[in-house]
């Protein structure tokens, strides 16, 4: 989350939690169900295939694999959240 983050960049920052604001989401759907009909699920990432005819569907004998039923992918069912002093090396890198 952001406090994180600014955890990793300036630890000794004074922080103040004024809410959530208008339009401001507290998370992200990043596959939707919909989407999931014609999403492939691989090792490390997905692809999320186009529904037009023009596709050849060329990732579908390409090691992918479709997701489960009902499957959504978003920012607040992740698992895999780093830590801070993840993120700060992380930054330290770039």
């Amino acid at each position: 989350n952001i406090m994180d983050l600014a955890k990793a960049i300036a630890p000794e920052c004074k922080t103040e939690i004024v809410g959530i604001r208008p339009g401001e989401k507290l998370h992200e759907v990043l596959v939707t169900r919909d989407d999931a009909r014609s999403t492939l699920e691989y090792k490390d990432h997905y692809v999320v295939q186009p529904d037009f005819q023009f596709w050849e569907r060329r990732f579908k004998n390409n090691g992918g694999n479709p997701p489960p039923e009902d499957f959504e992918y978003n920012s607040a069912t992740n698992s895999w959240f780093l830590p801070v002093d993840e993120m700060r090396k992380m930054i330290k890198e770039l």
